[in-house]
């Protein structure tokens, strides 16, 4: 007599087995689909980094034209003071990199036929407004304080429109410089998005060693930070996800009709 019960036992058996290959096929299928999407996001994700990291420097920039708005006409051209005239040694503007250059500690000349400039004889206080070209992020300004006479306090203001300013960084204290070639002293403020900077100076001309009446400028320089512009679109690493998901599964396909 035939065991109806051993056929059902063994259908059962056979039943499970194939269930649970295909289960494990599937398994497997969606964990190589996962390693592939994970291999890829951990990739974008290094791209990013990497774009970052190299993208970070912070660059030295100059002013591209400037005006003086009080203690003019005063004595020198204003543009000595950001033409890099006077400096030992020179950098290219939108080029070279900020802390790169100040790491060489270049000295400007204390001469001052067409290295700097002076406001009017007599004056405190004198005010100028320098012109970066283009709205940029800035950070930090390079001051050379000119050595006889200098400014003994400033306020920095900045303006995308040179109309409306509004306070980049208040009471700054230049060092009072001897009488000799003079080394740059760097400014640090909250990222600004500026294409105008005003120089408020005042306390001129500094004690040390107060030859001439007057507020006086060397050099100025600042560094423009462009990280804020450096990190890839999110739709890049989006779409580095989604092709890849459609090349693993153009690749499935193409596997199942025989073509690969």
């Amino acid at each position: 007599m035939l065991n109806l019960n051993f056929i059902k036992v063994d259908v059962f058996v056979a039943f499970t087995c194939v269930c649970h290959i295909q289960i494990i096929m599937l398994y497997s299928s969606l964990l190589k689909n996962t390693r592939l999407v994970l291999a890829t996001f951990l990739s974008a994700t290094a791209m990013l980094s990497t774009t970052r990291s190299a993208n970070l420097t912070e660059i030295i920039f100059s002013p591209v034209s400037g005006v003086i708005n009080s203690g003019d006409p005063g004595f020198g051209s204003l543009a000595d003071t950001y033409n890099q005239n006077g400096l030992s040694t020179k950098f290219v503007s939108g080029v070279t990199d900020f802390d790169a250059y100040l790491a060489l500690n270049p000295i400007h000349s204390n001469i001052f036929a067409g290295n700097e400039w002076f406001s009017n004889s007599g004056t405190q206080n004198a005010t100028v407004t320098y012109d970066l070209g283009s709205v940029l992020n800035i950070d930090r300004l390079a001051l050379w304080n000119e050595e006889s006479s200098g400014i003994g306090r400033l306020n920095l203001l900045s303006s995308t429109d040179n109309v409306n300013f509004s306070a980049l960084a208040l009471g700054l204290t230049p060092l009072d410089n001897p009488a000799e070639e003079y080394p740059a002293q760097v400014f640090s403020f909250a990222t600004a998005s500026a294409r105008y900077v005003r120089f408020e100076a005042s306390l001129c001309p500094q004690p040390n060693p107060s030859t001439f009446p007057a507020c006086a400028i060397g050099e100025v320089a600042f560094s423009v930070n462009n990280s804020a512009t450096s990190v890839p679109k999110p739709f890049t690493i989006v779409g580095t996800l989604i092709g890849a998901t459609v090349a693993f599964r153009t690749r499935q396909r193409l596997k199942a009709t025989n073509k690969l």
